[in-house]
């Protein structure tokens, strides 16, 4: 526990540190007058003192994420808990609670292909409602007994998930360029990371407050229903403060522009008649979705192998040092979950507050070539705990380098899709993008099998992905 304490105050430490530094930056630092052709100013909403529209920037800032923690806050308050929750409170059989969660994938994959058309076709505001919605029944759920409602509501959080890393994103951008915000001096990448980071924050308030509250009332299914009340609030959020955008009308539905030639060939097609063709026809969006898959669908298998990893290790570290866990039980004593939790989402922050202190998501350039490191440093990250896997504390920073690269791969990856992506079918190219994603985590998690062996080749996988990953990012966006 004590020195789990330790890294949790040493990665705090390091966030507050980072987090002063650029707050004294932007009061003290004067704004530039300049910036170089293709790049987002680097000017901060405390740079326009004198600027009568730079309330707008924090207006937005406030709707946005006001709605965007309480949407994130509802999934994080029930993730730790929707496997003990089938397994020890409804007593289900492991391939029952298997089932469950394959079935929430699968719906996630279906959903992706369609969803972000229909946003783009009705309404992105519309589509964040829906999300509301859905996940609030999903949460309700598990108040039944009822296999078939169980599977429902897994089903129902598969779609939710969906929405919540699709359409949300793509209202923000489609409002932030229809607001102009960027002349008021509000960043579209610091809109990137600073989700990432409130994100990463709530995270850990949430896992703190949803524990406090397992405790008090003594029953798992409590965080479900606050997350079921955030879930509400939300929805109030986005009923009376976001507008309504669609996708934007245009003589050609071009995805990108080396497609924009082809494209203007089809008049007759609609813009939401973008297809898996469009895609594997355009070299950046296909290294995009690819990048995608092989990322995303690392952090998935990390979520599911990081707790037996850890243990694994602490009881090989212990064996090498002759200590005997005998009698001790499967579980590997002491080791706190929670804190460690908490030690990874505060690394997850320290990796987006950095990508923003330093400026590396302004253009299409610098956020081609961090996802580039980034995807490096993940491979290195995933492939450590199978090197050094008697090593505990060398573990531990693996991951914690791995929650680092999270911090950093979501910002740039979200300007590289604001840019490449035209505004007509982003939503839909979005959804689209997610479809191998989930059935690369529905085939891994369905295969997975007891024992480190098995676990260690799910990171060298996952490692030989993200490595071709980097190669692909090398050829094509960098």
């Amino acid at each position: 526990m004590e020195i789990y304490a330790a890294y949790f105050t040493a990665l705090t430490c390091f966030n507050l540190a980072l987090f002063t530094r650029q707050h004294l930056l932007t009061r003290t630092k004067p704004p530039p007058h300049t910036s170089p052709e293709g790049e987002e100013e680097s000017i901060s909403l405390a740079y326009l003192p004198d600027n009568p529209d730079k309330q707008a920037g924090w207006d937005f800032k406030r709707i946005y994420f006001g709605v965007y923690i309480l949407a994130t806050a509802a999934d994080w308050l029930q993730g730790p808990y929707i496997y003990t929750l089938y397994k020890d409170d409804k007593d289900l059989p492991e391939p029952t609670v298997a089932a469950l969660f394959t079935t929430g994938f699968i719906a996630a994959a279906v959903s992706a292909s369609f969803v972000g058309s229909l946003a783009d076709r009705y309404g992105r505001k519309a589509a964040c409602l829906g999300y509301c919605l859905t996940y609030t029944l999903s949460c309700l759920s598990v108040l039944s007994a009822d296999l078939f409602f169980l599977f429902v509501g897994r089903a129902l959080g598969g779609v939710s998930t969906t929405l919540l890393y699709s359409v949300f994103e793509t209202w923000m951008v489609a409002e932030y360029h229809a607001r102009e915000l960027g002349a008021c001096g509000l960043r579209l990448g610091d809109m990137f990371s600073s989700s990432v980071m409130l994100s990463g924050l709530t995270a850990i308030v949430s896992g703190v407050v949803g524990e406090a509250l397992v405790e008090w009332t003594g029953s798992k299914s409590s965080p479900f229903l606050l997350a079921a009340v955030c879930l509400c609030v939300a929805f109030g959020g986005i009923w009376h403060f976001w507008t309504e955008n669609l996708a934007v009308p245009s003589t050609t539905h071009s995805l990108s522009p080396s497609t924009e030639e082809k494209d203007h060939q089809q008049q007759s097609s609609t813009p939401l008649q973008a297809t898996y063709r469009d895609i594997l026809c355009d070299g950046r969006l296909l290294t995009l979705a690819f990048t995608t898959t092989a990322f995303e669908g690392s952090m998935y298998l990390f979520v599911f192998f990081w707790s037996p990893a850890l243990k694994a290790a602490r009881a090989s570290s212990a064996s090498a040092r002759g200590m005997s866990l005998e009698n001790t039980g499967e579980d590997v004593p002491g080791l706190p979950f929670g804190l460690i939790f908490a030690s990874f989402m505060s690394a997850m922050m320290l990796g987006s507050m950095t990508t923003s202190a330093m400026n590396l998501t302004s253009n299409l350039k610098t956020s081609s070539r961090l996802t580039l490191h980034t995807v490096a440093l993940a491979t290195i990250a995933l492939v450590t705990p199978v090197l050094a896997k008697s090593s505990e504390a060398g573990v531990f920073w693996a991951f914690a380098l791995f929650e680092i690269c999270v911090g950093m791969y979501f910002p740039a990856m979200s300007k590289l899709k604001s840019e490449v992506v035209e505004e007509k079918v982003r939503g839909k190219v979005y959804g689209m993008m997610r479809v191998p994603l989930n059935l690369f985590v529905v085939l891994a998690l369905g295969s997975t099998r007891e024992g480190d062996a098995y676990r260690d080749t799910m990171f060298r996988t996952a490692g030989t992905l993200l490595l071709i990953a980097f190669v692909v990012i090398a050829r094509y966006l960098d």
